[in-house]
């Protein structure tokens, strides 16, 4: 069975964000595929279908495709949406440092306590480049060097406020089947990888900031091909989220 390495970078960040752990999946001898979501909030409300969308435009697989779906950070609320929208036979999504997705009532993209922060940042109703959220002494160490920052940061966007005030409508038909894991680099998302160890999902922590997938790209390519390896032996299951 082919297996297809989906690396899904967070809305407000672009595929260079990705780009060193591609390199080294790749190495290794997968198919890896890096979609962008550029443009994606073009045309306005609904936000959701066109973000599935431009993923499921990129990502060639068939049924018989072991499909691996690996989520950054806000891109997490979308996975049920994804993995309905990709197909394959065979999934396994890899949370890294991601929002988890809610099975019970529609929630917000962002969580709804951080909507205030960024209802005070919108200037006209658009939210600026994820970079213009921090002051710079925060976001300095995310990065390892200043051209790994001017590839990532040129490709923020600012992005409309109602994108992140959308609800992520549920699937008509639930859940699709799909063992899952986490993978958590900073404090903020602690939270979440405790939900996924409640949930019985293989959990590995790379402690460092919320961009570690930047600063580290070969222990993490190293520690989502384990996770993804240890979810598809233990069986762990999505649907087990509240």
């Amino acid at each position: 069975m082919a297996r297809v390495i989906v690396l899904v970078h967070a809305p407000v960040l672009g595929p260079a964000s990705w780009a060193g752990v591609a390199g080294e999946v790749s190495r290794a001898g997968n198919r890896v595929v890096v979609p962008s979501l550029a443009g994606f909030a073009d045309g306005g409300s609904p936000f959701t279908p066109r973000l599935v969308s431009r993923v499921a435009g990129q990502v060639r697989c068939g049924d018989g495709d072991g499909v691996v779906l690996v989520v950054h950070s806000g891109a997490g609320v979308f996975v049920p949406h994804l993995l309905s929208a990709l197909g394959g036979g065979d999934a396994t999504a890899v949370f890294a440092d991601a929002a988890l997705p809610r099975q019970a009532d529609p929630g917000t993209v962002v969580d709804a306590g951080f909507l205030p922060y960024l209802r005070r940042l919108a200037s006209g109703g658009v939210v600026p480049p994820w970079p213009r959220w921090w002051p710079d002494e925060d976001l300095a160490p995310l990065f390892p060097d200043q051209a790994t920052r001017q590839a990532v940061t040129s490709e923020a966007q600012p992005l409309p406020f109602a994108f992140f005030e959308e609800l992520v409508p549920a699937l008509p038909d639930g859940w699709p089947p799909c063992r899952a894991a986490y993978l958590a680099f900073s404090e903020p998302y602690r939270r979440e990888a405790a939900e996924a160890r409640q949930a019985g999902w293989p959990v590995r922590e790379l402690p460092g900031g919320h961009l570690h997938l930047l600063v580290d790209p070969g222990a993490v390519a190293a520690a989502i091909m384990d996770l993804a390896g240890q979810a598809r032996s233990a069986g762990s299951s999505l649907r087990s989220l509240p």
